[in-house]
């Protein structure tokens, strides 16, 4: 870090000055401090801690996605601990890969678009390795040395879990063949009422658990516990029952998965697993890597964030379960001598037992109050947007934009997250899509709309009559100031001159100087531009597969959506509590929004 005085006074701004090696912060006062990111991206671990670690909220809903697959459909027991430990080889086959540093680089095309740029593989080979330790002021992601982690998996059932030893130092790795039986071992196991559900406590919010797991740490096999739960490879989670169908009503009569399940229903299972009445204690939502199996063949992950983003993660899971899929059905099972799974038994004292009772209470309110609604829209596809020289995602976030303004009349902080892998260690920057270009074009969208909160009727006397301010072409010519808008954000935030990251840089630099925060940060309008309201993300599958999250505030929305062939899949959340806020009417005037952009298309392309 070098320091740089100069003469004089200049307001508070950051500019950049090398993209690639460095970048120069202005401070009160003409102070400037030149930051060298040759070694690494240098937002990194403040972005983590600002974007994480800090954050007292619980992880579920709140922080870790979740994704539900394609179901699977099994003809008896056996058959499911086959796929399940098949999936687990594979993940072995995968982190020893890891090991060797030997995954393939993945590159997209450079700004200019004449060459291939490489991306920063990091995340990929920590995600088998992190394990995010709870704090009471802040939470410490802890990697793990793979001389000593990894070489486990552990497995619930029935809220109890079981360590699965799947290397010994005298061998190598067990059998495909004795991966299923210690499977069986375990599903075969009745429930047992006298169980803890300690597995809530990771449910709880981050210094309530952190206080909850010190009291857990004064009893030696609590620790012994503790310590295989934070270095196990993954989390694996058998689930026996299946949350009730009523738990959302479904959006048309064709949102329904296997056993008549609906496909919000399934995302609710894959979040939160019903909270502790059904699944929520079948967990440990600290570990990053989860995948849920249920007993209708239900099958999907959730993971905890901070360890990397989902094209890093969900890619591995749907690799693997693709992979596990073309296989040919298994030869006789051989007959295996190695040891029953490890059951984890748990030494509670009193303290303890009323921290899972609280815990169990409020991750179940928090169940009860999460909204979510899918729509699948599949009156067209990305190839109709791509052939209206429209980028999709851009096309996407105004289509976000206009149905919030239809439902709240105004337009509000919008965040979509931009990968920034192109710098080495770089997570995600904030696209914004609330701009002044969209804002002109989703009032012109609306103009005389019945079914939104901003209109232009104007009563006169009994008869409403209605005003026609823009016509169609102009209309459409607000729609390509706002795609170009949009398109500039996307490919400056991607191209690392996005404005979060470098404003959070500011305000941690002069925290670390001891200089006053400047003022920008104290101003209303700062709060007001970081209150998400709607938080929004592109997660893009192989397949097709619901993926979702909760939103961010307590009156806004989320909404992922996943950009297939077949169309669109969204999911989109609110909270209950808020009152103002709606899955399902958001699901509703979003699905007319696409409809009347596609309109909007079609009539331009006809004059």
């Amino acid at each position: 870090m070098e320091m740089i005085k100069r003469e004089g006074k200049e307001k508070t701004k950051t500019e950049i000055r090398d993209q690639r090696t460095y970048l120069t912060v202005c401070l009160n006062g003409g102070t400037s401090i030149r930051l060298d990111r040759s070694k690494g991206h240098l937002a990194t671990e403040w972005w983590l801690n600002d974007m994480y670690m800090s954050i007292p909220l619980a992880l579920p809903i709140n922080s870790n996605p979740g994704l539900a697959a394609k179901p699977k459909v099994f003809q008896n027991q056996q058959e499911s601990a086959v796929f399940l430990a098949r999936f687990l080889m594979q993940l072995l086959d995968y982190q020893e890969k890891l090991d060797r540093k030997e995954l393939e680089v993945e590159r997209v095309k450079s700004r200019d678009g004449k060459s291939m740029q490489p991306l920063c593989m990091a995340q990929h080979y920590q995600i088998l390795r992190i394990y995010r330790k709870p704090g009471e002021t802040v939470d410490e992601q802890i990697i793990l040395d793979r001389a000593t982690s990894g070489d486990h998996i552990i497995v619930a059932h029935y809220n109890q879990f079981y360590s699965v030893p799947v290397r010994a130092s005298d061998r190598d790795r067990i059998t495909e063949a004795e991966m299923v039986q210690q499977l069986l071992k375990i599903m075969e196991t009745p429930a047992d009422p006298r169980t803890p559900p300690v597995g809530v406590l990771t449910a709880a919010k981050r210094p309530v658990w952190a206080r909850a797991r010190q009291e857990l740490l004064k009893n030696e096999r609590n620790r012994h516990n503790l310590e295989l739960l934070e270095r196990c490879l993954c989390i694996v989670c058998i689930d026996e029952d299946v949350l009730p169908v009523t738990f959302n009503e479904p959006y048309n009569k064709t949102d329904r998965w296997l056993n008549d399940r609906d496909y919000a229903n399934v995302l609710h299972h894959c979040l939160h697993g019903g909270g502790s009445r059904h699944h929520g204690a079948n967990r440990w939502f600290d570990k990053t890597f989860h995948v849920i199996l249920g007993k209708d063949g239900m099958w999907g992950m959730t993971y905890e964030h901070s360890a990397g983003e989902a094209p890093a993660i969900f890619n591995a899971f749907e690799t693997l379960t693709d992979n596990v899929d073309a296989m040919p059905p298994p030869d006789k099972l051989v007959p295996s001598h190695l040891p029953s799974p490890e059951k984890l038994e748990w030494r509670l004292s009193e303290q303890s037992l009323n921290d899972i009772r609280e815990a169990m209470t409020t991750f179940d309110s928090m169940v009860e109050d999460l909204d979510l609604c899918i729509l699948w829209f599949q009156d067209y596809s990305k190839e109709f947007v791509k052939s209206c020289n429209i980028s999709p995602d851009a096309y996407i976030q105004l289509a976000l934009q206009l149905t919030y303004f239809r439902l709240h009349g105004c337009l509000v902080a919008t965040y979509e997250s931009a990968g920034i892998r192109r710098f080495a260690q770089g997570r995600v920057d904030v696209i914004r899509a609330a701009s002044p270009e969209s804002l002109e074009w989703v009032k012109a969208m609306c103009q005389g709309d019945p079914d939104s909160s901003f209109n232009d009727l104007q009563e006169e006397g009994t008869k409403r009559v209605q005003f026609t301010i823009y016509s169609k072409q102009r209309i459409k010519e607000l729609f390509d100031l706002a795609v170009q808008r949009q398109a500039k954000e996307i490919a400056d935030n991607i191209n690392g001159l996005g404005l979060d990251n470098h404003l959070m840089g500011l305000r941690y630099v002069a925290k670390e100087m001891g200089e006053n925060i400047p003022e920008l940060f104290n101003d209303e309008s700062f709060n007001i531009i970081h209150h998400f309201a709607l938080s929004t993300s592109q997660v893009t599958t192989k397949n097709d597969a619901i993926v979702g999250y909760g939103p961010v505030v307590p009156d806004g929305y989320g909404c992922a959506y996943n950009l297939r062939k077949n169309g669109f899949i969204f999911s989109c959340s609110a909270f209950h509590s808020d009152g103002r806020t709606n899955a399902r009417k958001f699901a509703q005037t979003l699905e007319l929004s696409l409809r009347d952009m596609a309109d909007m298309l079609k009539s331009s392309q006809s004059r």
